[in-house]
């Protein structure tokens, strides 16, 4: 599959996904048994998603430029929201018990609302609507 690119390590699949709109079949695709690790990167954040099994772990974190912490960032309380020195951070990170199928539709849902809400802020910080 183009933009992406796995390695295997010591028993660990390592993926590196550049386009967000392939992870649910790269993620679909892993051994739900297996220890895994897939990395999502665009512009604005990355996004890890790790498999030890029985948990799969999921962190997030998106940099933006900003002047002030826009009121958007605010929006979801699991999100951890840092400000200093002009960059607003983004930060979520979740465990999730791995039930095959359903534990990856929920990652990728999870990361699909941090994207939705990412796109607000991008959106604020610009000026925009």
């Amino acid at each position: 599959m183009e933009g992406v690119r796995s390695v295997v390590q010591e028993g660990v699949k390592f993926t590196l996904v550049e386009d967000f709109r392939l992870l649910g079949r790269v993620l679909a695709a892993q051994d739900q048994s297996g220890r895994w690790d897939v990395l999502a990167v665009d512009e604005y954040m990355t996004a890890e998603i790790a498999c030890f099994g029985n948990q799969i772990h999921l962190a997030m974190l998106a940099e933006l430029e900003a002047s002030q912490v826009p009121p958007a960032a605010q929006e979801d309380p699991d999100l951890e929201v840092e400000f200093e020195n002009n960059k607003l951070r983004i930060k979520y990170h979740g465990t999730y018990e791995n039930t095959g199928r359903s534990a990856l539709v929920a990652v990728v849902n999870r990361i699909n609302m941090f994207r939705r809400l990412l796109g607000k802020l991008l959106v604020e910080l610009k000026g925009g609507i």
